[in-house]
């Protein structure tokens, strides 16, 4: 992966572009630690920073050729048989690198060519001869891609605070952004929680041609897919099987070694014997292990380290490790948090740098498509119950609903489930009610921000902006299927693929790749009979029988638990606030930025030092987490690290009609 930044100046007082492009870049470093260089001419600056993975003493950018000029950040796996499809329509190529492919395949296809790209890729294309910018972006938004229009330019960047470096900006907050960033984990569409700054949407590309807005071209959206393929289960197994060794396969393609993430869950563990498989050769592999025994994995991990013959490294964590490193963490998350847990998956990119890899292969959205969240079964036991409301026996399922919490399966707690779940009964079959658990156990924060600013936080309203996002025809999806929808609309490039992904992992220049993303796995998996993901409550059905015998079976049929860390316990200890917390969200820091009520935020510290952490619920927990992240995200933006950039690993330099 690499950081790419760029300007396109439609006002001639844009001044110095040279000075701007190599001070965002600078700031983007850490993402290509490799290489850098730039391309100027009379209103286009185009800046990276390279982490060397494919063709690594050619594949120098940005790379111009002929009319076109491109800063790329990310990898197309298929660039090998896309390559020789261009060659045999007479396409000459001088480097061995997907940058190359993808410039040329745009140069011969155009829009068409995106749909034939198989990766997690966004760039910025300059058309000379057209004088138009194109910025895109992948199907699911692995890669980001910012833009923000100031003062005569457009500005481009992996990551916001490339623009923290230009001079008279300050990135602030957008508080109604914020307030829907709140309810649901991320913003809607385009929007950022930063005012004036927004994204290229996953599936997109933009064409800039001045100072209007950019035309918007969707090549590729998940409301398009269908339920249709008729395949036996067994049939469906074989599939899976196929197309993710394949997926592998295609994401082992570098010139540098690679590596894997290892969690001791059923996800990795498939990832880690296909690797074993496809590479035949001893790997390195990494995990998160710790101190907590609430949180740690590390027998499960260890077995599959046995089964597989990997080397193996682990990275500890305590609740010291999560108060520590949770400001470094929030300022290349550069948005608020739920959880601490990004703090080791940032942990554990630093463990594999120092093990000398650059490239992980890892499991993420293996949730999302094969049913893997307790979202998808709080629906389906709903759907259930509300066949019979009356039931006295239906919601009995909800002491089976979460196997990882088993003070749920108390008669007390059981109760309280049942009287919450209940309220959910009339609008289950509602589009947007995967959402509905969310929004409500994050309505406090509302409550939190600071009604003096005059907003009006209208929950209707933001209910609304989600039901715009769905095709006109999703009746015809089931249920699981409309929540599969929000999940990877609402989640998945904006929180998941960024907070704990992207941000984490190139917060120390590690590539992810990730085989569950593979678009025919997304496309296929969709179409399969929702009964093959969600086996009554058995989540990723189809992937545990695809895999069984051929993984552990103490790994196959263990109780799914969610990815977490340590939170309330490693920001309150003993009833007292650690000093992260008394400084960030002191009563002159949220008078300062203004953003938080302050009698709500005293109230709430005050309830840690009446209960123990076990006392504290699953809000407060999340509570607490978002106002201090949102605290020290706003800092980042207001205090800005500048970085700089060694010359002598300038490697391009381009320079023509008269750049300033």
């Amino acid at each position: 992966m690499c950081g790419i930044a760029g300007i396109f100046r439609f006002e001639s007082n844009t001044e110095d572009l040279r000075t701007r492009v190599i001070r965002m870049t600078a700031n983007l470093a850490h993402r290509g630690p490799d290489a850098w260089g730039t391309y100027l001419s009379r209103d286009i600056a185009l800046g990276h920073a390279r982490l060397s993975i494919v063709d690594l003493s050619m594949g120098h950018q940005p790379m111009e050729a002929e009319d076109f000029v491109i800063a790329y950040n990310g990898e197309v796996y298929n660039y090998i048989e896309l390559r020789e499809e261009l060659e045999q329509l007479g396409i000459v190529f001088t480097t061995h690198s997907d940058t190359e492919v993808v410039m040329k395949a745009y140069k011969v296809w155009g829009k068409n060519a995106f749909a034939r790209f198989n990766g997690q890729f966004a760039f910025i294309l300059w058309d000379k001869n057209n004088r138009r910018l194109i910025a895109a972006r992948d199907r699911y938004g692995v890669r980001p891609l910012f833009v923000m229009k100031w003062k005569g330019a457009w500005y481009f960047a992996s990551e916001m605070k490339a623009f923290d470096s230009l001079p008279g900006y300050r990135r602030e907050y957008d508080v109604q952004h914020l307030f829907e960033h709140g309810l649901l984990w991320n913003t809607i569409g385009s929007d950022t929680v930063y005012r004036g700054i927004r994204t290229v949407e996953p599936g997109t590309f933009e064409i800039y041609t001045g100072a209007n807005e950019p035309l918007v071209h969707r090549f590729y959206s998940l409301g398009c897919l269908r339920q249709e393929t008729l395949v036996s289960f067994d049939e469906a197994k074989e599939e899976l099987h196929g197309m993710l060794r394949d997926a592998v396969r295609l994401r082992l393609r570098s010139d540098v070694p690679v590596g894997m993430y290892l969690s001791g869950g059923i996800d990795s563990s498939v990832l880690a014997l296909l690797t074993s498989q496809v590479m035949g050769e001893r790997f390195k592999s990494f995990s998160v292990t710790f101190g907590d025994p609430d949180f740690d994995e590390s027998s499960y991990q260890n077995e599959m380290v046995s089964f597989i013959g990997s080397e193996h490294h682990a990275a500890r964590i305590d609740y010291d490790t999560v108060s520590e490193n949770f400001l470094e963490v929030v300022r290349h998350a550069e948005r608020p948090l739920f959880r601490t847990a990004p703090v080791p998956l940032f942990l554990l990119s630093k463990l594999v740098r120092e093990n000398d890899i650059k490239v992980v292969i890892t499991g993420e959205a293996s949730d999302e498509i094969l049913f893997g969240y307790d979202s998808y079964k709080e629906l389906k036991l709903l759907q259930f119950w509300a066949r019979s409301p009356q039931s006295a026996v239906r919601p009995l399922l909800i002491k089976r609903l979460y196997p990882h919490l088993r003070h749920y399966a108390d008669t007390k707690a059981y109760g309280l489930m049942k009287l919450y779940y209940e309220d959910f009964l009339d609008t289950f079959s509602n589009p947007l009610a995967g959402l509905n658990i969310r929004i409500r156990n994050n309505t406090v924060l509302a409550a939190a921000l600071n009604k003096e600013r005059g907003i009006k936080f209208n929950q209707d309203d933001l209910i609304d902006k989600v039901k715009a996002t769905f095709p006109d025809d999703y009746e015809h999806w089931t249920l699981l299927q409309q929540n599969q929808f929000l999940e990877m609309t609402t989640l998945l490039d904006g929180y998941l693929l960024s907070s704990q992904g992207d941000r984490m992992a190139l917060g120390h220049g590690i590539e992810g790749r990730f085989p569950f993303l593979d678009h025919r796995i997304v496309e296929q998996t969709f179409s399969w009979p929702d009964s093959y993901k969600l086996n009554g409550f058995s989540q990723k059905h189809i992937l545990r029988s695809a895999f069984r015998g051929l993984i552990p079976a103490s790994i196959i049929d263990r109780p799914k638990l969610p990815y977490q860390a340590p939170d309330l316990r490693a920001f309150i200890r003993d009833g007292k606030p650690v000093p992260l917390v008394e400084q960030f969200l002191s009563p002159e820091m949220i008078r300062e930025y203004g953003v938080f009520d302050e009698r709500f935020t005293a109230r709430f510290l005050r309830r840690f030092s009446e209960r123990s952490s076990h006392q504290v619920g699953y809000r407060d927990n999340m509570t607490l987490v978002f106002l201090l992240s949102a605290q020290i995200a706003l800092y980042w933006a207001r205090n800005p690290l500048q970085t700089s950039l060694d010359e002598r690993q300038r490697i391009v330099d381009i320079t023509e009609n008269c750049a300033v």
